[in-house]
């Protein structure tokens, strides 16, 4: 009996810490432009990598499979600028499953193309939210917590807050002086990881928090049953944005938002009347005018 309890607990154990991981990431290394190394060691990488996201627990909550955050990074390296050193840029991708549909709405489609990796075959990658190691993981770590924050911030109102307090946390230590710490800072650009969580800490973008909500919970969610209450809150979210766009039109979390769902907003208003078409043009011309050619078509639809 003493063998079987033993046995029970030591089951129980394991399946608590397997369900303890958020994240289904499917991380791709793509090496073609860094000629002259091993492909082995970006065979490694790419293991090791799917490992660190795909297996560090990085919340305290526990997670069933169909439960996992659905996320892509894809990892372009150059040729080596020194030793094991590679400029690179990455691509992270975000989406979130629609209630009572096999549907994924996409929430993040972001290039970082500001990043410098050190990676040599079989290192070991060392990550801690108070210090700070290596840019690779405090890379992965920051955007692995900036994408539960967003997506548990779709499901409950400030829900996502500490998770992009502890993204922020990874940024702030990053040493200024590194000479890979690129992108990390306010004058690498306008749009990288400093702004990025810069705007979602800032509360004048506390809007742009609301709209994650209510975008996805009141509207996407909805569409299966009541596909018009869920169009119009999702213009209500719109008009949020909008409210932001006339604030701060350059700042990056609307640009971020309207790369991951300029396509899906089409197909929402597809099966919308022709006033509601027109409101929903009107705002996302504004919001989003590097696609107003694709949010025109609405009208002949």
């Amino acid at each position: 009996m003493k063998f079987k309890v033993i046995a029970l607990v030591t089951f129980l154990v394991i399946a608590f810490a397997s369900n303890a991981q958020e994240l289904r990431c499917q991380l791709t290394v793509n090496s073609q432009k860094a000629v002259g190394v091993d492909p082995a060691v970006f065979a490694n990488m790419q293991t090791s990598l799917n490992e660190f996201m795909n297996s560090k627990s990085w919340t305290n909550d526990q997670f069933t499979a169909e439960e996992k955050i659905e996320c892509s990074i894809y990892i372009t390296l150059e040729a080596p600028s020194a030793q094991d050193v590679y400029n690179a840029s990455i691509t992270i991708q975000l989406s979130r499953p629609v209630f009572n549909s096999s549907y994924n709405s996409p929430m993040f489609n972001f290039i970082d193309k500001d990043c410098i990796l050190t990676y040599s075959q079989n290192q070991p990658l060392d990550f801690n939210v108070t210090q700070y190691n290596s840019n690779l993981t405090s890379i992965l770590g920051f955007y692995a917590y900036l994408m539960i924050g967003m997506d548990y911030e779709s499901f409950s109102k400030g829900g996502g807050a500490k998770y992009f307090a502890l993204a922020e946390q990874i940024m702030n230590n990053v040493p200024t002086s590194a000479p890979d710490s690129k992108g990390w800072k306010p004058f690498d650009g306008q749009r990288n990881r400093y702004w990025l969580i810069n705007n979602l800490m800032a509360s004048k973008y506390d809007a742009y928090k609301q709209v994650l909500y209510d975008y996805h919970y009141s509207g996407m969610d909805n569409f299966y049953d009541k596909p018009a209450v869920a169009r119009q809150n999702i213009l209500n979210s719109l008009d949020k944005l909008d409210k932001i766009a006339r604030d701060n039109p350059n700042a990056v979390l609307l640009a971020v938002f309207f790369q991951a769902k300029s396509d899906e907003l089409v197909n929402v208003f597809s099966g919308a009347d022709m006033g509601e078409k027109a409101k929903a043009i009107t705002v996302l011309r504004r919001c989003d005018p590097s696609n107003s050619s694709k949010y025109d078509k609405l009208m002949k639809q």
